[in-house]
């Protein structure tokens, strides 16, 4: 397995992360609905793999290639991967929730629009 993508893979690892992200949060939402707490904490371990896999995509596109998009704020969700995985402390359920509510939009907006402009 190669190392070296094309950009436009990564860009779709990140809608595809999305649309995962979502769907475990919708599944955390009923989880606690119904008492489930393992159903919760597997639903919100997916969501910030999710989200890993969101920064991590986002880090191997090339600045050039972001630059397209200068509205969105690329480095907001790269050092989100900070938090993720350096400061876990200090992750926030609450956050997290509005980050996939909220944030992720916007990004797949943009995502969408780097596709369209290559």
């Amino acid at each position: 397995m190669s190392a070296t993508r094309p950009v436009d893979p990564r860009l779709q690892d990140i809608l595809d992360a999305i649309a995962r992200a979502r769907v475990a949060d919708k599944r955390m939402k009923l989880g606690e609905s119904l008492g489930d707490d393992v159903g919760v904490q597997i639903a919100y371990q997916a969501i910030l793999h999710n989200l890993t896999v969101i920064v991590e995509a986002a880090k191997s596109v090339p600045a050039e290639v972001l630059a397209r998009d200068s509205n969105t704020p690329w480095g907001e969700f790269t050092r989100m991967g900070d938090v993720l995985g350096h400061n876990y402390h200090l992750i926030d359920g609450a956050e997290v929730h509005r980050t996939v509510e909220e944030d992720l939009g916007q990004l797949e907006k943009a995502v969408h629009r780097l596709i369209a402009a290559a």
